[in-house]
């Protein structure tokens, strides 16, 4: 596996008055299903070569294929489990503990209950604070696991590296063509109703990429929580709104030049 070393900003916070890049990501998959669009897809996703990979998590040492989320995010993988006949074994009869048990079990092993897709976010060097604000906005937003965000199940080592274990949500970002395919006003409301959760549980993104939200059936989620903005009731309509807008902006912005490159079409 290739070093982790990459270097970034060491700065916490980024301003919304200045425009963020403008990347050509690697997508990943497709959404399983999306509200009507306007647009529909008439390039091909690229992928990216995988290679074997063992990580320990808590009592289970797990084996899988690895993949860089995107070619320009080294310290992000996508991990396929192979799981082995003990694993699956394993599985089978945790499946068939009473639901009481199961719920114990899972609570105190939850690495014997992971989905076969994962995500594993390695800190990137001199960035310590910012990996340990991700963590605690998994927790702070514990009630969004799953529905608004990935799940979080744990901090691990790799590679001498400490790092975080996900869901992997699927869906594509709404940068890429997959994710690219809706009209603003539609994507103007999901990208609202997902940051009114948030804003909810007290937090906002401030890493406002385009790659950093997903369209996953018919919802936004959110990945990447190495800066956050905390929120209160008293400023949330307004930072919602002035969110939404300028992602709103960047998203019409992103698709007019997916549609000049021949990446989607109309319908």
């Amino acid at each position: 596996m290739s070093s982790l070393d990459v270097p970034g900003p060491t700065v916490v916070e980024q301003s919304r008055s200045l425009k963020p890049p403008i990347d050509e990501a690697t997508p990943r998959s497709a959404p399983e299903s999306l509200p009507t669009s306007r647009f529909r897809v008439i390039s091909s996703p690229k992928t990216l070569p995988t290679e074997p990979i063992t990580i320990q998590f808590r009592t289970r040492r797990i084996r899988a294929t690895a993949a860089k989320v995107e070619k320009e995010i080294p310290n992000v993988f996508l991990l396929q489990v192979t799981p082995s006949i003990a694993e699956q074994r394993m599985n089978v009869a945790v499946g068939c503990l009473p639901p009481r048990l199961r719920r114990f079990f899972d609570k105190c092993f939850p690495e014997w209950s992971l989905p076969n897709r994962l995500v594993l976010k390695a800190c990137k060097p001199k960035w310590d604070e910012e990996f340990e604000t991700e963590k605690s906005t998994y927790a702070a937003l514990k009630k969004l696991q799953g529905t608004r965000i990935p799940r979080y199940f744990g901090a691990l080592t790799y590679q001498g590296t400490k790092a975080i274990l996900l869901s992997d949500i699927g869906g594509a970002h709404v940068g890429e063509p997959a994710g690219a395919v809706l009209d603003k006003a539609q994507f103007r409301q999901l990208m609202k109703d997902t940051l009114s959760d948030m804003a909810r549980h007290g937090a906002l993104p401030d890493d406002i990429r385009l790659e950093n939200f997903h369209i996953v059936g018919d919802k936004v989620m959110a990945v990447d929580f190495e800066m956050v903005n905390k929120v209160t009731s008293d400023n949330s309509c307004i930072e919602i709104q002035e969110l939404t807008e300028w992602l709103a902006d960047l998203y019409a912005n992103r698709q007019q030049d997916l549609f000049n490159s021949g990446k989607i079409e109309e319908t």
